[in-house]
């Protein structure tokens, strides 16, 4: 199982955005709020967790462009990493920040937070980015939780394993990078080889992309484009599936 590494802790070119939704406590944790849709779209956080900007400007795209609520809940308890320090300071606080945060634990808060929203929504999908997708994978792997899900996406995802691949029991986006070593080509292969009979997952490759990439894009226009693609891809998965 592959986890976050040193090309997790680049947060990108800095973004600029004026957020449109709000915080509240929703399944025991603290949530971005935006849209007022009567279905919902749960976002997972890369490292830098539910308040870094650039997860927030999409998450108001996402509710803008669906008409749906869009949740980000802070996986974190309040202990993301932050942005804003330098790269050296973040691989330094990597190694010990990752035990304090184990993906079983998300995994179980979850399992809490998507069992307390389900009766207030028609139908619930949910997104993952790097650390975040595992949790996507997790809930629609499981019977007790797929049932409650309608349909998942991740983004250059990390912590996944092969054996999951033959458990995934609802419609999946996969965006990938073309350079991640978190989601490396062997896994892709077997993911792709596993699922393709069952017509539940769809593989979208983003040319010239390293992980990180739609959440934390450099400043390049390529990279952008790339980036504002996957947006879109991701939009109209979620329309197809609502």
């Amino acid at each position: 199982m592959s986890g976050p590494g040193p090309c997790c802790v680049d947060p990108g070119a800095k973004q600029s955005h004026t957020v449109q939704g709000t915080e509240e406590t929703t399944g025991g944790l603290k949530t971005y709020k935006t849209g007022e849709g009567k279905s919902a779209i749960v976002i997972f956080t890369d490292i830098f967790g539910f308040s870094f900007i650039n997860t927030r400007k999409i998450a108001d795209t996402f509710a803008q462009s669906t008409g749906t609520t869009v949740l980000v809940p802070d996986l974190f308890e309040g202990d993301s990493l932050d942005p804003n320090a330098s790269r050296s300071e973040l691989l330094e606080k990597l190694p010990t920040w990752l035990p304090k945060h184990p993906v079983d634990k998300a995994c179980l808060a979850i399992d809490k937070y998507i069992s307390t929203i389900k009766g207030h929504y028609d139908s619930i999908q949910v997104i993952g980015y790097c650390y975040g997708a595992k949790l996507v994978v997790y809930l629609i792997i499981h019977p007790e939780l797929s049932s409650t899900v309608k349909a998942g996406a991740v983004a250059h995802p990390t912590f996944l394993v092969n054996e999951e691949a033959e458990q995934i029991k609802r419609p999946i986006l996969f965006q990938c990078a073309e350079v991640d070593e978190r989601f490396p080509p062997d896994m892709r292969q077997h993911f792709e080889k596993t699922l393709s009979p069952t017509g539940l997952a769809t593989f979208i490759d983003y040319p010239g992309t390293i992980h990180g990439f739609v959440i934390r894009p450099g400043d390049s226009p390529e990279t952008i484009q790339q980036r504002d693609k996957a947006v879109q891809d991701a939009i109209q998965f979620f329309k197809k599936n609502l």
